[in-house]
């Protein structure tokens, strides 16, 4: 009996559910959508299957339980994506089939080893304890925004959070399911990276919430847990258990360079990773790939390598615009690592750029955005959204006095002001680390150096999507830069500690540890603060308030829609905006709207924009109507069955809101199919 208690307690999954369950289940219950017991119940079993399912793909590998958590997130992620579009059901039914398959296998090895399991390091273990409190520290805020909205009608979250929710909500909430796009009901899904929102749209029909709730309590979370047990990992990888602390120390309790120097916020590391959590993922994931590959550099396993190619290629199905710069980076540093490719570094080169060059190729092509040979309109766009339009920071005019040298002075200038602003004093002590370790780099140690490179080359070559937004690929993608950077800082400067010289890490791990705990203790009420922007265009896009009813009514859309409803609301606009009101219910709701955000929708040519623009047409002639019964039998023929109209009054053919089945606020609720 004692034998097999001693077993329970050195398996991995177990240990690492008991470690990650509780914060995370927090987190949720802050939501106000489910209680405390519910919340640690599912995210139990979460838990259990993502680090059983990490266990089982790590094998005997010696690596930290982060990295299982990373392979077990990357690998279900995957699954349930690829099950749900095979299948045709939604994430919860598509969760449990994986569920299923992990723990048999995870039986049937458990049966065939027969050697006891061994001991859990108890520095793992802490180590894992950490990146969850790190979690706790940053996502507080964020997880309580669904409350906070119903009760004051404001979100203190990134305004995109309603667009997330909706997207949840078409993967895992029957009410939406069915009718595949949440945006434009029945429009097939446009191409996108959506592995991440796999796990939280798996919550929302066993437990009955809405897309936002899951965003913010459920989504980010686990994506900001990732990236925390990514760069736990290669820190790990790099300079041991001590590297490992350090490692995600860097990234998450050291102010980013937006707090001070440039003070460009539109940088700020932790503000990117909490507006758009699906990086936190991906980041992570990147991260464990160089891990795998380091791996490879010592023992020369072909296993690692392999690993580490399909977590690097795999990135792309969480963040594009991760996966552009951190993928060629990651086939650079694996080319020289590979002994083949170091005696031929000629055929290296040529299939190194050969291969950047298919890659922005495509990238151009899914872009629907093919450039021509003049790259100085890409690049100067890029830099003026970069330096004229961020203010306040502490750099104004700047970049409009090195405008007036012509492009041959400014270019160069912008690029370099670029890398002041997204690393801060990393952009010193990094240089200064590498001098210090000079005589110790290995072959791994060029991936910073690579990194560097192909963000330079993304600045001058990255396409502009049709939207119009010149950050997509050129902005977005430096929290690379920034995390590798930070990390091999780091981690380079933990090796030179005298106590790792004397081969006593086990101490320098304890000093380290101490001071990253009382770290975040301090840092404790200044996080939310660290993680928001503060330029002056972003003024509304936190802390959004949105129309009075709003939340109301799409409460009362979620207890009496039937699944398959769609509904629709009132005053679409052809203007590019964030968010409309079809956006904001359709995320607190869980259903499809016949059209939201128009702009979006028309875009690009092709077959998505004809119906946009015939059903925006639509809604025009339906508030063009002249009675109640009219307007309704239109509503009912272009298969809406909930009509939202927004307003102080009516529309006009019902200004007193007498045929409306809900008013509150300045919405009133339409059913087509009220008698």
């Amino acid at each position: 009996m004692r034998s097999g208690a001693r077993q329970v307690f050195r398996s991995r999954p177990l240990v690492a559910t008991a470690i990650l369950a509780p914060p995370l289940a927090y987190l949720f219950a802050e939501s106000g959508g489910v209680s405390p017991y519910a919340a640690l119940a599912a995210m139990a079993v979460l838990c259990f299957v993502v680090m059983t399912a990490g266990s089982l793909l790590l094998g005997a590998a010696e690596l930290p339980s982060a990295a299982a958590w990373v392979l077990g997130i990357f690998a279900t992620s995957i699954a349930v994506f690829a099950l749900v579009e095979l299948l045709r059901l939604p994430a919860f039914e598509c969760f449990a089939l994986w569920a299923v398959l992990v723990l048999a296998l995870g039986g049937v090895q458990a049966r065939r080893i027969r050697e006891p399991a061994p001991s859990l390091d108890l520095r793992d273990l802490l180590g894992l304890l950490l990146c969850a409190g790190v979690t706790l520290m940053w996502c507080r805020g964020i997880a309580a925004a669904p409350e906070v909205l119903v009760r004051e009608r404001l979100l203190p979250a990134w305004i995109d959070y309603f667009i997330h929710g909706g997207t949840i909500s078409q993967f895992g909430d029957p009410r939406s399911f069915a009718h595949l796009s949440y945006d434009l009901a029945d429009s097939p899904l446009r191409l996108y990276h959506y592995a991440s929102y796999m796990l939280p749209a798996a919550f929302a029909e066993p437990l009955d919430q809405p897309g936002l709730l899951l965003a913010t309590s459920v989504w980010l979370p686990l994506g900001f847990l990732t990236m925390c047990a990514g760069s736990y990992a290669l820190g790990v990888a790099l300079a041991g258990q001590p590297g490992g602390v350090v490692a995600l120390a860097s990234l998450t309790l050291v102010p980013d360079a937006a707090a001070y120097g440039l003070r460009n916020s539109v940088f700020g590391y932790y503000w990117n990773i909490l507006s758009s959590p699906g990086s936190g993922y991906a980041i992570g994931i990147a991260l464990l790939s160089v891990a795998f590959l380091h791996r490879y550099a010592a023992l020369r396993s072909s296993r690692a390598l392999l690993a580490g190619a399909v977590l690097a290629v795999g990135t792309l199905l969480f963040r594009a615009n991760v996966f552009v710069l951190a993928f060629p980076a990651w086939l650079a540093a694996a080319g020289v690592s590979l002994p083949f490719f170091r005696r031929r570094r000629f055929l290296l080169a040529v299939l190194l750029i050969g291969s950047v060059a298919l890659a922005r190729l495509a990238i151009y092509v899914a872009a629907d955005n093919l450039p021509g040979w003049d790259i100085a309109p890409v690049l100067e766009t890029f830099l003026d959204a970069s330096h004229a339009n961020q203010e306040p920071t502490a750099y104004t005019g700047w970049y409009e006095t090195l405008r007036a040298y012509g492009p041959g002075i400014s270019a160069p200038a912008g690029i370099l002001l670029v890398f002041l602003a997204c690393l801060g004093l990393l952009a010193l002590l990094y240089p200064a680390a590498l001098l210090l370790a000079r005589r110790r780099l290995s072959a791994i140690d060029c991936f910073p150096v690579f990194v560097i490179v192909f963000y330079v080359l993304l600045m001058i070559w990255a396409p502009i999507p049709p939207h119009g937004d010149a950050e997509e690929f050129t902005h977005r993608p430096f929290i690379v830069l920034y995390a590798t950077i930070a990390i091999w800082t780091a981690t380079l400067l933990a090796r030179q500690l005298p106590s790792q010289a004397e081969h006593r890490p086990g101490r320098l791990w304890q000093m380290f540890f101490a001071v990253a705990v009382a770290a975040a203790a301090l840092m404790w009420s200044q996080a939310p603060a660290m993680g928001r922007l503060h330029a002056a265009w972003g003024r509304g896009l936190e802390f959004y308030g949105v129309e009075d009813g709003v939340p109301q009514a799409a409460a009362f859309l979620r207890g009496n829609a039937k699944p398959g409803d769609i509904f629709a609301v009132s005053g679409p606009t052809r203007q590019a905006v964030v968010t409309d009101s079809a956006t904001q219910i359709a995320s607190l709701s869980g259903l499809s709207t016949y059209i939201a955000r128009p702009f979006i929708q028309m875009v690009t040519p092709g077959q998505r924009k004809e119906l946009a623009s015939s059903r925006y047409a639509a809604l025009v002639r339906v508030e063009g109507e002249t009675s109640a019964d009219s307007a309704l039998a239109l509503l009912r023929d272009l298969g809406i069955q909930w009509y939202a109209f927004v307003g102080p009054d009516g529309p006009a053919w019902d200004p007193a809101r007498g045929r409306a089945v809900f008013v509150g606020g300045k919405i009133a609720i339409y059913s087509s199919t009220a008698r």
